[in-house]
């Protein structure tokens, strides 16, 4: 494998392993602790069977800052708090990602 392909390959799996934890974690706290904005972000009140959790649609309601709708002071403070850095993984994992493929089409495998 190219070092290039590599390196952006390895940067690329380590930035998806990052939001998959910074999000979960950010997911699993505004559950526990601010109910009321987990059902105004309208996530799913179940995590399993077929109940699909889509970090987009996680990124959007933070991006567009949906959160501030809600009536949960606590909550929109909360989101607003962390809306920084899950942005931050979710793009430095899209950009990662594109680098990947990049490299990937000009150096090879």
């Amino acid at each position: 494998m190219n070092q290039f392909t590599t390196i952006a390959s390895l940067l690329f799996a380590a930035a998806i392993a990052a939001e998959t934890v910074i999000w979960l974690a950010f997911l699993h706290r505004l559950k526990v602790r601010h109910p009321q904005q987990w059902l105004h972000a309208e996530q799913p009140i179940i995590w399993r069977d077929r109940t699909v959790l889509s970090a987009r649609s996680t990124m959007l309601y933070l991006h567009h800052r949906e959160y501030l709708d809600s009536l949960d002071g606590d909550g929109i403070r909360y989101c607003g708090r962390y809306r920084t850095l899950m942005l931050a993984a979710y793009w430095f994992t899209a950009i990662t990602g594109i680098a990947a493929l990049t490299t990937l089409a000009l150096y090879g495998w």
